[in-house]
């Protein structure tokens, strides 16, 4: 009787929220069933840095799974940034586009209801025209009744080419995030966020940049169509400050994320 019940409840789980994305910023540990597919449409603007600055990021994303507890993912990302530059003293605004594709692997390894913690790792690369990345994570979260959390350890290793001596150069850098997310919901259609993300960036093994951003957000469910979205300005800065309390060298002031879906 027991496992029967164990069983409803992982089957409910899944059937209310689909791949049980309830944030926008910090994954949960939830894969789709062998077959299923979906198609994400993410959209981030950030904006505040310490002069204009304005970034767009689009990512479509193909989900499928492969069954297993894993999953596969493939994106076409497309990013427009408009930001003031100073040309012997003369300040104007410059746009550049930039394209690019990532895949990302995700595998359950323990669920959020059936045991005492739900954990997935998680892979992904990057190729673009200016930049490759690799990143990787560690995800735990569990429900409890109405309430669900999140976490997240995040690394990402990012290569970058640049002309010096008149020949090509790489750059390389280095970020560590930690993600921790609360959703309260209020009905199987609708929950209410509230999510963290503490970002560090590093060169040559120095950390140069560190910030914390919380923010409020909100979820909403209706068939197999959903739709979540997230305020996330910065609110303290503990390395590279640009004269304030903030980091508006590395970092923006405020972002904005709406990410909808639906299951094929």
């Amino acid at each position: 009787m027991k496992r029967i019940i164990i069983l409803f409840a992982i089957l409910n789980f899944n059937t209310i929220y689909g791949q049980d994305r309830l944030f926008t910023y910090t994954y949960q540990s939830n894969v789709l069933s062998k077959g299923q597919k979906e198609l994400e449409i993410w959209n981030t603007l950030r904006s505040g840095r310490d002069d204009y600055y304005s970034r767009f990021d689009n990512r479509s994303e193909f989900e499928i799974g492969l069954g297993s507890k894993l999953q596969t993912s493939f994106y076409l990302n497309l990013t427009s940034i408009t930001s003031a530059n100073a040309v012997n003293s003369v300040k104007s605004l410059e746009t550049e586009h930039e394209i690019s594709f990532s895949n990302e692997w995700k595998l359950k390894l323990m669920d959020p209801v059936a045991d005492p913690l739900g954990l997935a790792l998680y892979f992904e690369y990057g190729i673009g025209s200016s930049e490759y990345d690799v990143e990787g994570k560690l995800i735990i979260d569990k429900r409890i009744s109405n309430l669900t959390f999140a976490a997240n350890a995040v690394y990402e290793l990012e290569y970058a080419p640049i002309i010096k001596a008149d020949q090509t150069d790489w750059v390389r850098e280095n970020k560590v995030d930690f993600d921790l997310a609360l959703a309260w919901s209020f009905s199987p259609k609708f929950s209410v966020t509230l999510e963290n993300t503490f970002r560090n960036v590093f060169a040559e093994g120095e950390l140069e940049h560190c910030a914390l951003y919380t923010g409020p957000g909100l979820s909403w469910v209706q068939n197999n169509f959903w739709m979540n979205f997230t305020v996330l300005p910065q609110v303290a800065s503990f390395k590279g400050q640009s004269g304030s309390s903030l980091n508006l060298n590395e970092f923006e002031k405020i972002q904005f994320r709406l990410i909808f879906s639906y299951v094929l």
